[in-house]
């Protein structure tokens, strides 16, 4: 019988990544489906009304917000699809970028000795307004902060390189580079009108020739951002996590669920924990968790939003 295949374990922050990216990406499909039913839904008419709102029961929002004719309406979809295919790439950006944020930020929480060497000026009235262990959080934020700023992703990822001795800039120099591109036409869709910028005709002149022309963006390419998104968060996760993580998501996990759920059975924590972060944990353990918790004794003082969970939750 063939032995099933190792799960890799995960962290907190990559799992609410991969939910959010796959969510981002199934309102894309729903969208672009939208508009394929659309066509074929008027196109099922032999006769159209003059204007939408004129459809019987359409004379309110949205239609009536712009009331065109459905000629117009209909020419207006290629569009329509061109933002929505630019507003996807967007999103699966912007939420790797956060997922690098959010990891380098986490790792400097669990191992604060891998920033000793920073000599990142702190003004005395910023500390003054935090408490406690308040002030281990808002450090590892600001750090992240100021590594991360201004960065390019593949300056980026190689930060986190050092950091989880992940090698991964090394492993996937080519995806790096590619995505690396895409984000600069991130930044033209975001900065400059969704027109092609010298900086990426520069960078990227196979594939976008002449500065001001529009973007095109394609399906296909759509799936690859999304597709290189999970490959390069998987690699750099996987290190982070055996690296410098460890078990600490996973009891933080347990906390959480006590806390915000009230779980404390320990089979059913284990069977979460199982789950979401592909991790195993003995009972005991649990019971040890939950018990410090009790007490205001835990270890980790690191904290997930009830939003946050309940997104980590649903994948």
């Amino acid at each position: 019988m063939a032995n099933k295949p190792t799960k890799i374990k995960r962290s907190l922050g990559f799992v609410k990544f991969k939910v959010s990216i796959e969510s981002e990406i199934r309102v894309f499909w729903h969208l672009m489906a939208c508009q394929e039913y659309t066509k074929r839904w008027w196109g099922s008419f032999e006769e159209h009304p003059a204007r939408l709102t004129e459809y019987p029961g359409d004379k309110k929002n949205p239609f009536m917000s712009i009331d065109l004719t459905v000629n117009q309406f209909l020419l207006n979809i290629p569009v329509s699809q061109a933002y929505i295919r630019e507003n996807a790439l967007v999103s699966f950006i912007t939420a790797f970028e956060y997922y690098l944020f959010e990891t380098l930020e986490r790792l400097i929480f669990v191992d604060p000795s891998l920033i000793e060497d920073s000599s990142m000026p702190i003004q005395a009235k910023e500390l003054a307004q935090l408490a406690g262990d308040d002030v281990q959080r808002w450090l590892a934020n600001k750090i992240a902060d100021k590594y991360l700023r201004n960065k390019s992703h593949k300056e980026m990822i190689s930060r986190l390189d050092t950091f989880s001795k992940a090698g991964v800039s090394a492993s996937f120099a080519t995806e790096i580079e590619e995505w690396n591109r895409w984000s600069l036409v991130r930044n033209a869709i975001v900065h400059t009108s969704r027109f092609v910028t010298g900086d990426l005709a520069y960078a990227w002149p196979a594939r976008f020739s002449h500065a001001g022309h529009g973007l095109a963006i394609q399906d296909k390419e759509v799936a690859r951002v999304h597709h290189l998104a999970i490959t390069l968060a998987n690699a750099i996760d996987r290190r982070a996590v055996e690296s410098v993580i460890k078990g600490r998501d996973v009891d933080v996990l347990v906390k959480e669920l006590f806390v915000q759920h009230g779980m404390e059975k320990p089979t059913d924590i284990r069977r979460e924990v199982d789950r979401i972060l592909h991790s195993s944990i003995p009972p005991t353990r649990v019971e040890q968790l939950i018990s410090q918790q009790k007490k205001g004794t835990f270890p980790d003082r690191w904290s997930v939003s009830h939003a946050d969970l309940a997104k980590i939750r649903a994948q």
